[in-house]
């Protein structure tokens, strides 16, 4: 459990670099690279990337330290954090928007 706790922990670094480095080229008017488009809504979709990113790198510390403890009263909040923060990528990826 606890090496995929690690890939998922550099998964989410992994999300929150990318998204933090097109966030800073697209402040910076760089809007003509072909990874940013232009689209409106590019600059929500990267600020919600970073933030689900950032949520999901906490809910792989708080699974670590559930690892580390591994009782009910932490299984509970490592649980609950993790359920949000699927949820949070998923919308973030773009998964539940309508058509």
């Amino acid at each position: 459990m606890a090496p995929l706790l690690a890939v998922n922990l550099v998964v989410h670094l992994i999300v929150v670099g990318l998204a933090g480095w097109s966030l800073d080229k697209y402040i910076d008017g760089e809007q003509n690279q072909p990874h940013l488009g232009g689209n409106t809504s590019t600059s929500f979709m990267l600020i919600f990337a970073l933030i689900a990113g950032t949520f999901g790198a906490c809910s792989v510390i708080i699974g670590m330290m559930h690892l580390r403890a591994w009782k009910h009263e932490s299984h509970a909040a490592a649980a609950s954090v993790a359920i949000i923060s699927w949820a949070m990528i998923a919308l973030a990826f773009g998964y539940f928007t309508p058509n």
